[in-house]
């Protein structure tokens, strides 16, 4: 009798136990489904969009090896300007030349501003160009006058296209009509078009270390793309923490940086401010402009 009456009370315990822990856990999926419907509601401003998922947001509607036709297809279903909601993070998506058109010019001091990328931050830093905003970006701003000034976007870079076809036509002669993938070789010729105009020189075909450039770029920016990319920026500090191919797109950045960090150390070893050659020594100059200023 004894036995049979501590088996009922063990049985009673562990259902009771069961359904606490069954309680606890539909508690907190409420919880979570009610913060993150009243924290991460579609705002009231914004155009409408795709119905977005608890937490995830709208990170499974877009098909992200095809981003662009996947968006395209949505500004079809909800207008030119919809908005999708990427983790906790809205965004507004523009489709068709004329909406781009009257947002970035027309508009353009209305929507200077972006929202950071933490993928992006993690890379750059907030630094160059393509990734800072206000005051930051204000002060890179030389480098568009300085690139146009060394022919970018001018007929005077023709030259330099014209002698980069002929190297790549000689790759292509090299090949002795026998079948071969010209992907590389053609992105090679791209590259060493806009290469004097930054480092001062052209690199070979054959450069092991621009040959390596010119497969870690690709492969980075394909990551960047990706759903790995879009999970980053949506939970940064959870996936900062785990492996994957963001882990390894922030080290193909590091080789780039490294890349470009040794030719701007060339460029200081013969550097001279009254003869500026390509852009790296414009940046050089504009830096010792700036801590002269500041002196």
């Amino acid at each position: 009798m004894v036995k049979v009456r501590n088996d009922s009370i063990f049985s009673v315990i562990g259902s009771y136990v069961d359904w606490d822990v069954k309680s606890l856990l539909l508690f907190l999926a409420i919880f979570i489904l009610t913060t993150d419907y009243i924290k991460n509601r579609r705002p009231a401003s914004f155009p409408p969009g795709p119905w977005a998922l608890p937490v995830v947001g709208n990170i499974f509607t877009v098909d992200h090896s095809r981003t662009h036709k996947s968006l395209t297809e949505l500004g079809r279903r909800y207008g030119d300007v919809f908005s999708r909601r990427m983790g906790s993070e809205w965004m507004v998506v523009l489709n068709r030349f004329e909406v781009l058109k009257e947002a970035l010019v027309t508009q353009g001091d209305s929507l200077a501003e972006r929202p950071d990328l933490p993928l992006s931050v993690e890379i750059v830093h907030k630094l160059g160009i393509n990734f800072s905003n206000g005051n930051p970006w204000k002060q890179q701003r030389f480098a568009l006058s300085t690139l146009r000034n060394f022919g970018l976007a001018k007929k005077s870079l023709e030259p330099v296209i014209l002698d980069e076809f002929t190297y790549c036509a000689e790759e292509f002669i090299s090949q002795k009509g026998k079948p071969f993938n010209p992907h590389l070789t053609i992105n090679n010729s791209v590259s060493n078009i806009i290469c004097p105009l930054i480092f001062g020189h052209r690199f070979e075909y054959v450069d092991e270390m621009f040959l390596k450039m010119m497969k870690l770029l690709p492969k980075g920016l394909q990551i960047q793309g990706s759903i790995w990319a879009q999970f980053y920026n949506s939970f940064p500090l959870l996936m900062r923490r785990l492996p994957g191919p963001h882990q390894t797109v922030l080290q193909i950045w590091i080789e780039v940086k490294d890349f470009i960090r040794g030719e701007v150390e060339e460029h200081k070893q013969n550097w001279d401010p009254s003869d500026q050659r390509d852009y790296i020594d414009c940046y050089l100059n504009e830096i010792q402009m700036v801590n002269d200023t500041r002196h």
